[in-house]
């Protein structure tokens, strides 16, 4: 189990990472692993530790506390990056511009919602 701390450096790593490439699909990977990071670490305050990428919508939603009322907007934030961003930029080659714009704003409504249970 990594620490609240550690999920925040890595967190952060992958956001600060994301700023200096211009290559789609590194940057929609980078955002994935920093919210996952940062939802990790939102849990892991709550003394709750997910583990596992495939279940942190899931685990949102059963345990609200985690993010507060931001709960459904952020899961179906990383929803998004999960499914839809990764497979088409990180797995496949059929993204858009918009496709990215709009992984770019499910990282940053993330972000957001992470901050406010961070701070």
């Amino acid at each position: 189990m990594s620490s609240l701390e550690t999920h925040r450096r890595k967190a952060r790593a992958f956001r600060d990472g994301a700023a200096k490439i211009d290559e789609p699909a590194l940057l929609v990977e980078a955002w994935f692993l920093s919210a996952y990071h940062l939802i990790e670490a939102c849990a892991a305050k709550r003394r709750v530790h997910i583990q596992k990428h495939q279940r942190v919508p899931d685990e949102l939603e059963r345990n609200p506390a985690i993010l507060g009322t931001r709960t459904k907007a952020a899961a179906e934030a990383f929803r998004y990056l999960d499914h839809n961003a990764r497979v088409k930029f990180v797995y496949g080659n059929s993204g858009t511009k918009a496709d990215l714009a709009k992984a770019r704003k499910s990282f940053e409504t993330i972000e957001s919602a992470c901050r406010e249970v961070l701070e």
